[in-house]
């Protein structure tokens, strides 16, 4: 009996590509859309931000990302820098101002 080696995978290639794209297209629309912050939070958010940074108090960071919500937690800014509207964190990551959702200690 001869053995197809190979050739008698190929169909099952098939179906797990389209298992990639169908979990691709499942991630897309899951995406939301970034929250609209009045002056009043924004103002807050700041507040919080340079407090923690002079303080020197770790602080949980929620944040938007590519159409989802992310956290930081318990983390250090080291450097806030208002010229490029950003702030480095401990960890050498850097947010931008308008990323920022919530911030708590």
């Amino acid at each position: 009996m001869k053995d197809r080696g190979m050739i008698k995978w190929m169909p099952f290639d098939s179906v797990s590509s389209s298992k990639k794209m169908v979990q691709s297209i499942l991630l897309e629309k899951s995406k939301i859309q970034k929250p609209q912050l009045s002056e009043e939070q924004l103002f807050e958010l700041e507040e919080k931000i340079w407090e923690g940074f002079h303080n020197q108090i770790p602080l949980r960071i929620v944040y938007f990302f590519r159409g989802r919500y992310q956290v930081k937690q318990n983390i250090l800014i080291l450097e806030i820098q208002t010229t490029k509207k950003c702030i480095r964190f401990e960890d050498q990551s850097i947010l931008y101002f308008d990323q920022i959702l919530k911030v708590s200690f």
